[in-house]
């Protein structure tokens, strides 16, 4: 269901809930969309990791291993974003669209999300953390290389469907998109090579939930790998709650559609085409 086609859902509120993140990590993007999805309302915590904020403390406390994302709810603690995903489909979604209950559906889902967090993301930290934090300017050979070798492995696991779950998006193309997405920033997808990928990722690009969390840490990670450009401090306003993110996502797409309107409009008045 894409964005001209959503429904007004019920927003959930878990005030017992909170996400450390960074909009620029596919993880924490991907923590998002699963939330955006299921239209889960919870605390947010921007972390500024080029302060080194992830590594003060207080979060060290909740996460010795010094990555993000990291969520609470209650005395429950996890860091790892595919356990965050699920936990949060399984544990504050009934409809199991997201993550199946039946165990074969359930186990696809588990398998990609393996595959994500075993082949594309260590991938995608190979080819962006020494750009991102080593001062290199390019990605390496060996890294186009093996980010198109998954590419191949994706667009072969899309035969014969239009998302990798199944019928419809599920946390399998939550997880996908986030990462996808930010690889397809360092070695674009091949159309002609990958259609199926292709289309694939243009389709889930629709999808509200990609519009409202993932758009703009990939924004982010886009201008950081091109120009070395650090987010603005006024970004870091936290706590706040994924609602109004939520709101200020909405706010600025229906800016872009309006201007994209009106681009048209003025083409038209000119004759151009």
């Amino acid at each position: 269901m894409g964005t001209s086609a959503s429904k007004k859902i019920t927003e959930t509120g878990l005030k017992h809930c909170t996400l450390w993140k960074a909009d620029r990590s596919p993880a924490c993007r991907a923590v998002m969309m699963a939330l955006d999805s299921m239209n889960l309302s919870i605390t947010e915590v921007d972390i500024n990791i080029d302060k080194g904020e992830h590594r003060t403390p207080e979060m060290l406390v909740l996460n010795p291993l010094q990555t993000l994302p990291v969520f609470k709810d209650r005395e429950l603690v996890l860091c790892d974003s595919h356990a965050i995903c699920s936990y949060l489909a399984g544990r504050y979604c009934d409809a199991g669209r997201l993550l199946p209950k039946d165990p074969g559906g359930r186990s696809i889902v588990d398998q990609h999300m393996h595959y994500n967090s075993g082949t594309l993301y260590p991938r995608f930290r190979a080819a962006a953390y020494p750009i991102l934090y080593e001062n290199c300017h390019f990605v390496m050979p060996q890294q186009i290389a093996d980010i198109e070798c998954a590419y191949a492995d994706l667009e072969c696991m899309l035969l014969g469907r239009c998302w990798f779950g199944g019928s419809w998006a599920t946390l399998s193309d939550i997880v996908f998109a986030s990462t996808v997405s930010t690889l397809n920033i360092l070695v674009p997808i091949d159309k002609t090579k990958y259609p199926r990928l292709s289309s694939w990722l243009f389709r889930v690009s629709e999808e509200l939930f990609f519009v409202t969390a993932n758009r703009k840490g990939l924004s982010e990670f886009s201008r950081r790998i091109d120009c070395g450009c650090v987010s603005d401090e006024t970004e870091f306003k936290c706590p706040r709650s994924s609602l109004g993110r939520r709101k200020l996502a909405g706010i600025l797409q229906a800016k872009i559609l309006l201007a994209k309107d009106t681009s048209r409009d003025v083409r038209r008045t000119l004759g151009v085409h």
